[in-house]
């Protein structure tokens, strides 16, 4: 690091670990510096990154004995929260997602849920649930919370239960500040939970969530699917945007795709008194053979949304969360985290809230690889085509998927 750099680690690791004694400080800024320079979770990784002018052996028994302190994730989560909030604005798109944290090899580690117990993994899996801030003129990416969790440990309720946690720590941290927008599973997850969105209906939580066709919502006074509703809604709006789409020959070219939107005032069933906001996206993909599409739908939280502006706003927000979630992905995996190997509950989670410490003192103070394109760039690379058109490659990644039959 140079002497500027410095500077502002010593000033951000002071605030990360506020309330601390000076042992647990010490710790954390070496865990910190280790992650920086080895790239890596692993605790002899950090440990020899350190460069200790003692055995390896010595600092990793350090290191790996102050990582089971008690409080220490809880805290480190908290003054990291506090830290990231602050750059949360009122409009700011905070992308929500889960995903399993898969141990492929593992059998001892503290509560792991064996393979065959969650759906969509076939190893034994922790999950997490991320909260990324994202400016989607700049692509900047700001990682705010992640939590960890286990099925198997003592506390646990349901998946619902720990989402909703992070939301709330998140809209407590910010104020208010910032739009939620889930990602399709999270959606389905949530939605479908009392307690989300009874606090959605006295406006606690701003979000945009994607919807399945078999959801029922009141439109115009009646029950009806989202399917039903969606051949209702008229589409005065239209935007082309441009993808990298495999085609028949195994090549990604460059592709237009043409989409029509736009919304009706619709209400929950739970709580009619709520207005919310059904945003209906058609899209097209002129040279594919293959035109029958269903719509995508999305449900913001924000009550009759009809401009122009404001629906392009959401709807290119939307079309950018897969982005969003495959470049946090592809920074975390820069440090190996799918390979951390603590055997403990408490231990994984204060070394994910040091992870999340690292990448953000990377990404938004040394500004290093600070984009959704940067870290995208294979699918997302600007056009080689000549030509004046402006391009957008932000679409969600279904419509990536034309088939084996189309022609591009």
């Amino acid at each position: 690091m140079s002497r500027s750099e410095a500077v502002k680690f010593s000033e951000f690791s002071d605030r990360l670990a506020a309330g601390l004694g000076k042992v647990s400080k010490r710790f954390v800024r070496d865990v910190v510096v280790g992650m920086l320079r080895s790239r890596s979770v692993k605790i002899w990784d950090i440990a020899a990154a350190l460069d200790r002018p003692v055995r390896i052996h010595a600092t990793h028994k350090r290191l790996s004995r102050n990582l089971a302190r008690q409080g220490l994730a809880d805290t480190v989560s908290h003054n990291l929260l506090g830290i990231t909030a602050r750059r949360v604005k009122q409009e700011t798109p905070l992308v929500v997602h889960v995903y399993p944290l898969q141990k492929k090899y593992a059998r001892k580690m503290e509560f792991l849920v064996g393979e065959g117990t969650l759906a969509e993994t076939a190893y034994p899996a922790y999950r997490v649930c991320e909260v990324v801030a994202f400016d989607p003129i700049d692509g900047a990416l700001t990682p705010v919370v992640a939590h960890l969790w286990s099925r198997n440990a003592p506390d646990y309720v349901d998946d619902s239960e720990e989402v909703l946690g992070v939301l709330k720590r998140v809209h407590e941290a910010t104020a208010g500040r910032g739009v939620f927008f889930l990602d399709p599973d999270v959606s389905a997850l949530m939605l479908g939970t009392k307690l989300f969105v009874t606090s959605a209906s006295c406006g606690a939580f701003r979000f945009v969530a994607t919807l399945s066709s078999h959801v029922e919502l009141l439109h115009e006074g009646h029950l009806k699917f989202v399917d039903e509703i969606s051949h209702l809604v008229e589409r005065p709006f239209g935007v082309t945007t441009y993808k990298w789409i495999e085609s028949a020959a195994n090549a990604e070219v460059e592709t237009a795709v043409v989409c029509s939107f736009g919304s009706n005032e619709v209400r929950l069933p739970t709580t009619p008194d709520k207005p919310l906001t059904l945003i209906v996206v058609d899209w097209d993909i002129p040279s594919a053979r293959r035109t029958e599409r269903e719509p995508v739908v999305y449900l913001s939280s924000e009550p009759s949304v009809k401009d122009r502006e404001q629906l392009v706003g959401i709807v290119a927000t939307e079309f950018q969360v897969s982005d969003v979630v495959r470049a946090i992905g592809l920074q975390k995996e820069a440090f190996k985290f799918s390979r951390v190997r603590v055997l403990t509950y408490d231990r994984l989670r204060v070394l994910l809230g040091l992870l999340q410490a690292t990448i953000y003192f990377e990404l938004a103070i040394l500004k290093r690889r600070p984009t959704v394109k940067e870290w995208t760039r294979s699918s997302n690379e600007l056009s080689p085509r000549i030509g004046e058109h402006p391009r957008s490659f932000l679409v969600p990644d279904e419509m990536r998927k034309v088939g084996a039959g189309s022609s591009v």
